[in-house]
């Protein structure tokens, strides 16, 4: 069950949606969320630097202007948070805070039970179109998981578990079935990628099937199904999938250890992130 809601407030397109989920995850089971906009005080000091004597004052008013500027982005932000959240009746409270994003959502992060965020965020109020590694940071190192949402608002139904057997896979799905977002009542297909023309590697991709299942039904989930992927792309299998099945969201974990593309996701992470027409539930 879920008691404390964490919603991440950005400047980007994605915020919200983010507190439109938040929002109703809260209303739906009487929890409490928590806006939190935070002023990157870090990234303010790198953009103005040091410099010789004479350049210390400007750089000083600059640095002044450029959190100032930053805080009143913010406060706007958290300004629309509470007047959803009181249109909601939902019970909610407004923090903002200075440093580096990732770490203060991580610390905050410790005292709630998900994290919802879009996946655009960026968290520079001064430089919104300026591309981070801090939503990749938030997932690998959080306690709690994490909701990414993205595009549009779309009641959860069903749900895709891609599971590939792995610590974090195990992890992000324990999370959604201890904290039952969605409910119970919904149709679960788990999937895995593998080589199906190899008779081995299939037999053990639907042992591991099996077990997922069985882990669902242990816990009152009825309606499941499970489906093996030909090998080849992961993560485009996977969202060409999401496609085919209808599918509302998707669970995963998340990998940092074949981190080959910018983000420092694993790659099949970063596909589905960048691209994946729905939400993703993950961890790490």
């Amino acid at each position: 069950m879920i008691s404390r809601i964490l919603v991440a407030l950005d400047l980007d397109i994605d915020t919200p949606l983010a507190m439109k989920y938040a929002l109703k995850l809260a209303k739906k089971f009487e929890a409490s969320v928590s806006g939190l906009a935070v002023v990157d005080t870090a990234d303010i000091a790198v953009q103005v630097g040091g410099g010789a004597i004479g350049t210390i004052y400007y750089a000083d008013e600059m640095r002044k202007y450029m959190t100032e500027d930053s805080t009143r982005e913010a406060a706007e932000l958290l300004k629309k948070f509470e007047k959803l959240a009181n249109n909601a009746g939902v019970k909610h409270n407004q923090l903002m805070e200075e440093g580096v994003p990732y770490e203060r959502i991580i610390e905050d992060l410790k005292y709630h039970d998900l994290l919802v965020i879009g996946r655009e965020s960026h968290f520079f109020y001064n430089r919104p179109a300026k591309e981070t590694d801090t939503l990749a940071d938030i997932v690998k190192k959080s306690t709690a998981p994490t909701l990414v949402v993205n595009k549009s608002y779309r009641d959860v139904n069903r749900v895709l578990i891609a599971h590939d057997g792995s610590t974090a896979s195990a992890r992000a799905l324990q999370w959604f079935i201890q904290l039952q977002p969605f409910g119970k009542d919904l149709e679960m297909e788990v999937v895995h990628v593998c080589d199906l023309d190899d008779e081995t590697t299939v037999d053990k991709s639907r042992m591991l099937l099996h077990l997922v299942n069985d882990y669902l039904k242990a816990h009152g989930y009825k309606n499941i199904q499970e489906k093996l992927l030909e090998r080849g792309d992961t993560g485009e299998k996977i969202i060409s999938h999401v496609k085919e099945s209808g599918a509302d969201l998707v669970i995963m974990g998340a990998h940092s250890m074949s981190a080959i593309r910018r983000l420092t996701f694993g790659s099949t992470t970063h596909e589905l992130v960048t691209n994946s027409p729905v939400p993703l539930f993950l961890s790490n």
